[in-house]
């Protein structure tokens, strides 16, 4: 109870300290894994100035011409020796927390509107304070207002299509390395693709008779079908690839349903 109560009043603290920093703020989030690089993009009419941030800080990755950063806790101290300017401050920022095959996060947003990009091998369990979600190029695309935030994801491993963690470097290092991974992922599913149409056993098509009656929710497919968690997303991320399911969101959840193709 101890830790709940610190935990709200951690909440109650951030959220204070948001509305009267955050000054309108954007903010760009790419994820892998646990960790997290955040671009924030905001107007500046002092030398000094504080912005607040999500997640546990690691690094400063990169800021704008003539722009000095700190970090304390929960914001970053901002110099600019250049006045008015937009800034752009990017940041490392462990977000997430790894536990049984899941990526979870809490945390107040103080962003006026907050971006966050999940991989392509990537399934949405839980979210709230969702504004909009699509497919965005290579990425899921998860808008997000200020305020409190829920996510909960888990990474579906292309090669094996087990749930697990993946590394992180290839976005700290550049595109190349994950467009490599892109690649082959493509190259293999081509390659495949013929035998896993033909492919489906008793547990994808417990999944496909489920959605026959129209969209459900991961949670009620999970009871619906009678799985456990981790292959419950295996199928699903397996019958997505597959082109027989697509997730969607509806009034702020996540749903899924049949392609109508």
């Amino acid at each position: 109870m101890v830790i709940a109560y610190q935990h709200i009043a951690l909440l109650v603290a951030l959220t204070v300290v948001a509305q009267s920093l955050s000054m309108g703020a954007t903010a760009i989030c790419y994820v892998r894994g646990s960790l997290a690089t955040v671009s924030v993009s905001f107007y500046v009419e002092s030398e000094y100035t504080t912005i607040p941030t999500i997640g546990k800080v690691l690094a400063i990755v990169n800021t704008s011409r003539n722009t000095f950063v700190g970090y304390q806790s929960n914001y970053l101290e901002v110099l600019s020796l250049e006045v008015p300017a937009n800034v752009t401050i990017t940041y490392l920022t462990e977000l997430f927390e790894y536990r049984s095959g899941e990526y979870s996060t809490e945390f107040y947003n103080p962003y006026r509107v907050l971006a966050i990009y999940l991989p392509p091998n990537s399934i949405v369990a839980e979210v709230s304070n969702l504004t909009h979600f699509r497919r965005a190029g290579e990425y899921y695309e998860l808008l997000f207002s200020e305020g409190y935030v829920k996510l909960v994801y888990l990474l579906v491993e292309p090669k094996t299509g087990g749930v697990s963690g993946v590394s992180w470097v290839w976005i700290a290092v550049g595109s190349g390395a994950a467009a490599g991974t892109l690649a082959y992922y493509i190259i293999v599913r081509r390659r495949r693709g013929v035998e896993e149409l033909e492919a489906l056993d008793e547990r994808d098509r417990a999944i496909i008779n489920a959605l026959k009656s129209g969209p459900i929710t991961p949670q009620e497919l999970i009871e619906l079908t009678d799985m456990s968690k981790a292959t419950f997303y295996r199928r699903i991320k397996r019958l997505i690839s597959m082109g027989y399911i697509e997730q969607i969101k509806k009034e702020g959840k996540v749903y899924y349903r049949l392609k109508k193709s």
